[in-house]
């Protein structure tokens, strides 16, 4: 576990706020591994964190919102749920069946700007996928997929 400096986490922020018009960030930020940030909302404050983690070695706090990286970023389910509503930039609306594609874990063949986007069906977030321009790359969890062969109604 790391805790990420006030500056760092300025780093996020500000890429946060040019990729999905985000403009605040109310969560202790934690690193795990090189590139997952997990957002933690301080029922322990920072020096608590750091003795815990000293004694027992945490291997998770928080809530997994991100993944940071080189310069960009992609928010996970949770990170959009907390965060959807500051989303305003990269949003791309998607059909019903394009809809129940991206929650069975299927790429998408959409023609878009190469950037992430945020996933929008009927008023709801849905996810975050990187785009190639042609192609929208799933990153859905395998357990949060909805199986193939089910219908969505």
């Amino acid at each position: 576990m790391k805790l990420l400096s006030s500056s760092k986490k300025k780093k996020i922020l500000k890429q946060l706020n040019q990729q999905f018009g985000i403009q605040k960030l109310p969560y202790l930020l934690l690193q795990f591994g090189q590139n997952k940030i997990r957002f933690y909302s301080r029922a322990l404050s920072k020096d608590e964190l750091i003795q815990l983690d000293k004694n027992i070695n945490i291997k998770n706090i928080g809530l997994y919102a991100l993944k940071h990286e080189k310069n960009e970023i992609c928010l996970t389910l949770n990170g959009i749920q907390l965060l959807k509503s500051q989303i305003t930039k990269n949003i791309l609306k998607i059909t019903d069946s394009q809809a129940e594609q991206w929650l069975k874990g299927n790429d998408l063949q959409i023609q878009t700007t190469q950037d992430y986007k945020i996933l929008k069906n009927n008023n709801e977030f849905i996810g975050c996928g990187k785009s190639d321009g042609g192609k929208i790359t799933n990153s859905i969890p395998k357990e949060k997929r909805i199986p193939k062969e089910r219908k969505i109604n």
